[in-house]
């Protein structure tokens, strides 16, 4: 039995089901378990070796407990967080994600959010946050850092996120992915903050490597692997590295906010174009919207961005490195339609998915790069 059967198993047992896992390696799971009636999600881990398992459930405490091989962690209880359950104690406070002993992010009462990490990863996040707001994009601002618990709370943006507006029929999502496309050449365009962690093609091949390595690790078919970016490389910009739908808030005055620089780097500008882009593509395979709807989107993103002809050619190598993670992160998602996971293979490998050719994107955008003079003043602060 493989493990990601087993931890489905275990969670069964617990009234649970199991929604995504992270692999740490060949021998340890992090876990979101959902409860089958609704409600909170519950954290877990699944260790090679149960012994392992008993003694991290008993360092955690009440109410972790240990079931065979897999540690549950109900309501915040992390030995490595200790103030996510303080936190958590709170009035009005409603935990939105949980990874165990790595971070976790709740929703207080008065509408901020509090993102909880080890101590040690403080510093680094709070000049993660304070160089995305130096870019003058619409960014969280930072209300509150606790250096001693790992707790750094963050005004909320207010707006739906792209993903709930490519989901809604009754709304127009291309302005908004228009705005969305200027405000990513704005951060591209930005000096790059002093000691910036360098991301280059090479380090996103690692990435996929590494999540290949893993998913065969666990039984998760991968398919063949993409072929790496050519040489002639763009500059290094400052980078998001994890932009997606869901971290693009949009109010209703069609302002674009960005979440979540926690990974910000030094890399290619592609890289980021490429990830928002293919996420779109995967949005239409995930039944989120029609694939014309997504296409329609991707022109929008790429009309405000109007890339520079250097950053059109390498975004299709950015694009599929980035289709091969997520067919290997997905697959550790049991709840991934068939589709998804055929997807990763290439555009072409699941029908019914955007189609339109990248030459045909792309190419009514190779005339000039956007201009932050021409941008920075039609994004209100």
């Amino acid at each position: 039995m493989s493990a990601l059967a087993e931890v489905g198993a275990v969670a069964a047992a617990h009234g649970l089901r199991l929604r995504r896992a992270w692999p740490r390696g060949a021998e340890h799971l992090l876990l979101e378990l959902v409860p089958d009636g609704g409600g909170s999600a519950v954290a877990g881990q699944w260790f090679a070796d149960a012994g392992r398992a008993a003694r991290v459930a008993a360092g955690t405490g009440d109410p972790a407990r240990a079931a065979g091989r897999v540690v549950l962690q109900p309501r915040g209880a992390d030995r490595r967080l200790p103030a996510l359950a303080r936190v958590l104690a709170r009035p009005g406070a409603r935990l939105v994600a949980h990874r165990p002993e790595r971070r976790a992010v709740v929703r207080l009462g008065d509408g901020s959010y509090a993102k909880v990490v080890r101590s040690a990863a403080v510093a680094d996040l709070v000049a993660s946050a304070a160089a995305a707001a130096a870019t003058g994009l619409r960014v969280p601002t930072v209300l509150d850092v606790d250096e001693v618990d790992g707790v750094v709370t963050t005004r909320a943006l207010p707006g739906r996120t792209l993903h709930a507006l490519l989901a809604d029929p009754a709304v127009d999502p291309a302005p908004a992915a228009r705005e969305l496309g200027r405000a990513l050449a704005v951060l591209h365009a930005s000096p790059l903050p002093p000691g910036a962690r360098v991301h280059d093609a090479a380090a996103e091949a690692a990435v996929l490597a590494r999540w290949r390595g893993l998913a065969r690790a666990h039984g998760v078919p991968v398919g063949e692997a993409p072929a790496p970016p050519p040489a002639g490389a763009g500059p290094l910009v400052p980078v998001h590295r994890d932009l997606h739908d869901k971290q693009v808030l949009v109010d209703d005055r069609g302002r674009v906010g960005l979440l979540d620089f926690d990974l910000a780097a030094a890399g290619e500008a592609a890289l980021d174009v490429a990830n928002l882009l293919v996420h779109l593509e995967l949005r239409a395979h995930q039944g989120v919207c029609a694939p014309d709807r997504a296409v329609a989107v991707r022109v929008a993103v790429l009309d405000g961005y109007r890339p520079a002809p250097r950053v059109s050619a390498r975004i299709p190598a950015y694009e599929a490195l980035t289709r091969a993670r997520l067919a290997a992160v997905y697959g550790f998602r049991p709840g991934s339609p068939a589709a998804v996971l055929r997807w990763g293979a290439g555009p072409e490998a699941a029908a019914g998915g955007p189609t339109r050719k990248d030459s045909d994107v792309h190419s009514r955008h190779r005339t000039r790069a956007a201009d932050p003079r021409d941008i920075a003043g039609g994004l209100p602060s």
